[in-house]
């Protein structure tokens, strides 16, 4: 069983420049954590650098992660110096700890395979796919199984990608704008699986610019601004305007302005 997944120090740079300063980060299992920023601010990258998923050049320069298990000394990956060595290094992180949903989530579906078919194979046995995909937020999951991925939506790709979390049991979960391009009905299936997720006992770290919804589904808040996390708050902080950081109060300016001066 996993305990906390623990990221520190992680620094990538493009040639010369600094884009991710000292990212530290802390999931624990059953909460979900907003890391919401301005487009640019290094959210993505953050979240790549914790499965090994940012290239060599440029890449990850330092930093580390552990995992911490109940039944097991910590393990931890740090920054790699060649690609084979960083595949080595996390790939093991990244089949049995945490799953990685893309804001394009055909992307990480088999275009081979059916709906059906990848919930089962992620599984690694028996299971009840249906069931699944209700967790996920189908509501009609015959409707889905037999389809591939070209056949989905993006609402249903990204629900999808969380069925396969949920199936292979995952540990840890990472969404990168989940939401992004969908209509509020679908996105707030969405956010109902992420809810559901963490109600499973996952943890979620959930990359987010609709900071209206954060309330509702975040445990904890990180703001990151040009590649540096400048603020950790509650949702609360965030609806009663209690933000710290000009980049946090910044983020709530854009959102009243958009949301017509509601926040929460």
């Amino acid at each position: 069983m996993c305990e906390r997944l623990v990221a520190t120090g992680l620094e990538v740079r493009i040639g010369a420049r600094q884009v991710l300063v000292n990212g530290a980060i802390a999931l624990q299992p059953g909460e979900v954590v907003a890391l919401v920023g301005s487009s640019g601010s290094g959210k993505t990258l953050l979240a790549r650098s914790l499965l090994g998923l940012v290239d060599l050049h440029p890449g990850i320069v330092a930093g580390e992660v552990t995992l911490h298990s109940a039944h097991h000394p910590p393990t931890t990956w740090r920054a790699p110096t060649t690609r084979a060595a960083r595949e080595a290094a996390f790939q093991p992180i990244r089949r049995d700890a945490v799953g990685w949903l893309p804001q394009d989530a055909q992307q990480a579906l088999d275009p081979f395979s059916t709906v059906e078919r990848q919930v089962g194979r992620a599984a690694r046995g028996d299971v009840d796919v249906d069931a699944l995909l209700v967790r996920a937020g189908f509501s009609t999951p015959g409707a889905v199984r037999h389809r591939y991925p070209h056949q989905l939506s993006g609402g249903m790709a990204q629900r999808v990608g969380i069925a396969v979390a949920l199936a292979r049991k995952t540990c840890f979960f990472i969404a990168d704008e989940p939401t992004t391009g969908l209509d509020p009905v679908v996105a707030g299936q969405v956010h109902e699986a992420l809810r559901a997720l963490a109600e499973a006992g996952v943890g979620v770290l959930w990359i987010t610019h609709d900071l209206r919804a954060v309330r509702g589904i975040a445990h904890r808040v990180i703001v990151l601004d040009a590649g540096h996390i400048v603020e950790r708050c509650s949702p609360d902080d965030l609806v009663h305007e209690r933000l710290a950081s000009d980049a946090g109060r910044s983020l709530l300016d854009a959102t009243r302005r958009i949301a017509g001066g509601v926040l929460g």
